[in-house]
């Protein structure tokens, strides 16, 4: 897997993980996804955007969909097929990320996300 650095941020400079992932997988502009993600969060009833059930339930409505992989792993040890990923991790503490991954490239503003621990996978069809 290979890495590139990637940033994105809207027309404050202002950047967020899980908006930046969106953007790459969906080639949509930030503002547009913010938008989605506040619409559904408040429809939701929940705090944030950044909550799991409003960016799971954007991705489903993109055709993006968990998939099942190997417990325990860390980002820079996937073993991915040439597809379109997203990965939600952390570093088992507090800290939380995303990060696309596009045909076994990792996009990221850092390759710190290398070292984190992969808590869910998701897959655009």
């Amino acid at each position: 897997m290979t890495f590139k650095e990637f940033y994105i941020s809207d027309n404050d400079g202002k950047s967020n993980c899980v908006i930046r992932s969106l953007c790459k997988i969906l080639n949509k502009e930030y503002e547009e996804v913010y938008n989605g993600l506040c619409e559904i969060s408040k429809e939701l009833n929940c705090s944030s955007f950044n909550d799991i059930p409003v960016f799971e339930k954007y991705m489903e409505d993109n055709n993006i969909f968990k998939i099942i992989f190997e417990e325990d792993i860390k980002v820079k040890d996937l073993k991915m097929d040439k597809d379109s990923y997203i990965v939600f991790c952390y570093d088992k503490k507090d800290y939380y990320h995303m990060v696309p991954i596009i045909d076994n490239t990792i996009y990221d503003k850092n390759s710190d996300c290398l070292n984190l621990d992969v808590i869910s996978i998701y897959r655009k069809n």
